[in-house]
């Protein structure tokens, strides 16, 4: 999972232009072609097309041309837009399972009938050139969301040949699917990837697509018919600071601009001189140039060959760099399990570095034990807390928070013996579980290097020893909800409550769900299939079809089908490690996480605690004072617009005093970019205010009450584990609009806040995109009109259609193969089962 990026880079495409002309326009002349044939030959396309001969991934990184080389030509005629690619690749590594074809050796294309409309179609192509999967592949993913569009089947054709190599594509992407009359002067959007996964070593992504906005479907390139061709794009470049000591840019260029001399200017002077010399089978240059000063970045660096402008590279702004390499950086302290009453000494782990980023600084320590007192000294053993603040040498604060743990005794590791200990290594390191039982005396020496080292610098560790130092003889475990890190969690929670002024601010013991006395709502219950409203054989049908799914991709799932509060189908099928699937076994909920913890939100939002477009400084005071046009909002955290990226956050006690450093660079409101950032800078407000750390708080308020005992969730957004039947309670309170039986988690008014509207407030008046709290729509399945519920990377399935009175959950690790095939089965054959 990737959280932040440290190097900020920035990839440039380039092509050449005549030195002093004008800024290129930001559409790419596409010319029109006649006589192509699609079937995946070159020989009628000649030398013709507009061109991009060098393809890198989004940091401007480069393979060598052995090892993966894309180039593609595009063209068009009266039929569509026109697309020949040439990829070079040694390796043939493609995915087996259909629905994963994007994950391994394969090409993903997007087009639209201009940039920014609603209407995409995305065809990803596994190349068929892999020996254990000799055929081409393909998905066609109808994105478009103009209704009279959608009355039409979305069609493109895509054909392969093999070369000695790699392979070639030729794809014809038809105007029909848009409407589009072809004719001179037309823009249209379009990106192209194409993945390299070499075998299992991670997955390489040549891209051609606008930099710097975003990486999403929406963001793609604008092409314009034209009879002549814009210049051929050349070569990538990538700028960079490095360590925040250099400036280092590179440039990859096609192989006949070998021997030639690159020159870089900028501010008006030649900054030097390199010749392009021979990079992995192409032309390439590095220039290192010195920082600039702190205050001021390089202006527009141009890329120069016999006269003639690559392109004009622009480096990322030098403040918001700094800021976000400064959220990775992490104070310890040495160590954090300690002995005596003396509090160890913390530092960055970096500090040299951080002084790059952030100048001169001082620290200051304020220490806090187990009960939340103001210490000097650790007098007795057991938790503490540092709250750590940093003085930064330009005057800006930024505060971090430890636990330590002080040990009883002294501890000597030198007079230790090693423990005689084993432990279980995973499968796929290939140990043997009994040799590495036999052989405690290395294993358990392994372990105590590992327990001495985290005793210095792991920050889980004083966690882990204060929860087991306060944990009572005979206390039985009570899982993710009341283990270390919820112990820690919570506890901290606590300190930030009291540090603000929330614990008197918002002193009363948060009540949820409420008791309602009125006639108690639909729960999940045993009934016949008439009482269901279904059709006598419909358990039989769709048991039928999901057997077929089970033996045709060997995926193990279980599913929890309900109609009118009755249960349809409770079953499970297939096999897990070698055990049969049950309805009780557990399975990964992915993103469903996140429906949970906007319910969570809406509890508080339903209460009048919270409002939804409440700037997010009101409730943690790490942002109060920023510096900023665009308040973030709550709203803003749970529809992705707050600017945020990555799935991390829910771990760190101290996430809002790292992402309050980054505050005045976040592009809130700019565009809709999935994360589970947002949603964990949330689950802060949801513990400052209601004062339980976010598993307790799901444990409390949402599980417990509605029996979900097979339910195990800590974070915001990715974590939760599973049954079918515990999600659909959660999921028939939700189609309830809020209530369960006699309990009411939100009102329906409060409810309705949480479904999905378009998003003009946030994202501009012209904006289609449409999102909820922890909800989408599903409009282009089969399911009634109104369905919600929110996808998942494991393939579980969550919806609920209000018109047919219908919760269909089905609970899995991986969608599998063949999951595109029969996923939409699985609904329909739910729907032609309905009797009224």
């Amino acid at each position: 999972m990737r959280t932040v990026i440290v190097g900020i880079s920035l990839l440039v495409l380039l092509h050449i232009n005549p030195l002093h002309a004008e800024e290129a326009a930001p559409a790419f002349d596409v010319p029109s072609l006649d006589n192509i044939t699609i079937d995946g030959k070159t020989d009628d396309w000649g030398n013709r097309g507009f061109r991009v001969e060098v393809m890198g991934n989004a940091d401007g990184t480069v393979k060598a041309a052995a090892d993966l080389d894309a180039a593609f030509r595009l063209g068009w005629d009266e039929h569509g837009l026109l697309l020949l690619l040439n990829v070079v690749d040694d390796v043939a590594d493609e995915a087996k399972e259909h629905n994963e074809l994007w994950q391994r050796d394969s090409v993903e294309i997007f087009y639209s009938p201009q940039r920014g409309s609603p209407d995409v179609v995305q065809l990803v192509v596994s190349p068929g050139v892999d020996p254990q999967r000799p055929e081409l592949r393909s998905i066609l993913q109808d994105e478009r969301k103009t209704e009279a569009l959608k009355k039409t089947k979305a069609e493109v054709t895509a054909v392969r040949s093999r070369t000695a190599h790699g392979y070639t594509l030729e794809v014809l992407l038809p105007w029909s699917n848009f409407g589009i009359k072809p004719e001179a002067g037309r823009e249209l959007a379009f990106q192209i990837y194409v993945n390299d996964a070499d075998g299992g070593k991670g997955l390489f992504s040549a891209v051609w697509y606008p930099f710097g906005s975003g990486h999403d479907s929406m963001n793609m390139q604008r092409l314009r018919l034209a009879y002549k061709p814009s210049p051929p794009i050349k070569a990538v470049a990538s700028a960079e600071y490095e360590r925040f000591r250099r400036v280092r840019v590179h440039v990859a260029a096609t192989a006949d601009l070998l021997g030639k001399t690159l020159t870089l200017k900028g501010d008006g002077r030649k900054l030097g001189n390199l010749p392009l010399t021979s990079e992995g089978g192409r032309a390439g240059a590095q220039f290192v140039l010195p920082m600039p000063p702190q205050d001021k970045g390089y202006g527009p660096l141009d890329l120069v060959v016999d006269g003639q402008l690559l392109k004009t590279i622009k480096l990322p702004d030098l403040q918001a760099s700094r800021a976000k390499a400064f959220m990775e950086q992490h104070l310890v302290f040495h160590p954090g399990v300690f002995s005596g009453a003396n509090f160890p000494k913390c530092d960055f782990e970096h500090p040299s570095y951080v002084e790059d980023l952030i100048g001169s600084y001082t620290l200051t320590t304020t220490f806090y034990d187990a009960d939340y007192n103001q210490v000097t000294t650790a007098e007795k053993p057991g938790r503490y807390g540092a709250v750590v603040e940093i003085k930064a040498g330009n005057g800006k604060s930024f505060r971090r928070l430890l636990t330590l743990y002080r040990m009883p005794q002294d501890l000597d590791w030198w007079a230790r013996k090693d423990s005689a200990g084993s432990i279980e290594f995973p499968k796929e390191t290939g140990i043997n579980p009994i040799v590495a039982n036999e052989q405690k005396h290395s294993t358990g020496k392994y372990l105590t290097g590992l327990l001495k080292e985290s005793f210095s610098r792991d920050a889980a560790a004083p966690a882990v020893l204060a929860e087991l130092y306060d944990t009572k003889l005979g206390t039985k475990d009570a899982g993710v909800f009341d283990d270390f890190l919820a112990h820690d969690r919570q506890w901290w929670a606590g300190m930030k409550r009291k540090l603000s002024g929330a614990d008197k601010l918002y002193s009363n013991l948060f009540v949820c769900p409420q008791i309602v006395k009125e006639k108690p709502s639909t729960i999940l219950h045993e009934g016949s299939l008439k009482e269901a409203g279904m059709k006598p054989d419909a358990a039989k049908n769709i048991d039928a079809q999901l057997k077929q799914w089970s033996a045709d991709s060997g995926e193990p799932f279980a599913v929890c089908i309900v109609r009118h509060g009755v249960i349809v189908l409770h079953k499970a099928y297939g096999q897990r490690d070698g055990k049969p699937m049950t309805v009780n076994t557990k399975s990964w909920m992915a993103s469903i996480t996140k429906a949970m913890s906007g319910s969570a939100m809406m509890m508080l939002v339903d209460q009048g605690l919270v409002n939804l477009d409440d700037p997010v400084s009101k409730y943690l005071p790490a942002f109060a004072g920023a510096a900023i046009s665009t308040p973030l909002t709550i709203r803003h955290l749970y529809t992705h617009t707050g600017g945020l990226q990555g799935h991390w956050g829910d771990d760190l006690n101290d996430f809002d005093d790292v992402i309050a450093g980054y505050y005045p660079y976040l592009e809130i409101g700019k565009r809709l970019e999935y994360d589970g950032a947002g949603p964990a800078l949330g689950s802060k407000i949801v513990e400052m205010v209601s004062g339980e750390a976010l598993p307790q708080f799901y444990k409390h308020h949402l599980l417990d009450p509605l029996g979900c005992a097979s339910t195990e969730v800590t974070n915001s957004s990715y974590d939760a584990q599973s049954t079918p039947m515990d999600i659909a309670k959660f999921g028939q309170m939700l189609l309830n609009h809020g209530s369960y039986g006699d309990k009411q988690f939100m009102s329906p008014e409060t409810f309705q806040q949480m479904l999905p509207v378009r998003l003009n407030k946030l994202l501009g008046p012209d904006t289609t995109v449409e999102w909820g709290i922890g909800l989408v729509w599903y409009k282009d399945e089969c399911l009634g009109k109104g369905t919600f519920g929110h996808g998942a990377a494991s393939g579980a399935t969550l919806r609920m259609d209000p018109e047919h009175d219908l919760v269909i959950v089905m609970t899995r690790n991986t969608a599998g193969e063949k999951f595109a095939k029969y996923h939409p089965k699985f609904l329909s054959t739910i729907l032609d089962n309905i009797a009224n």
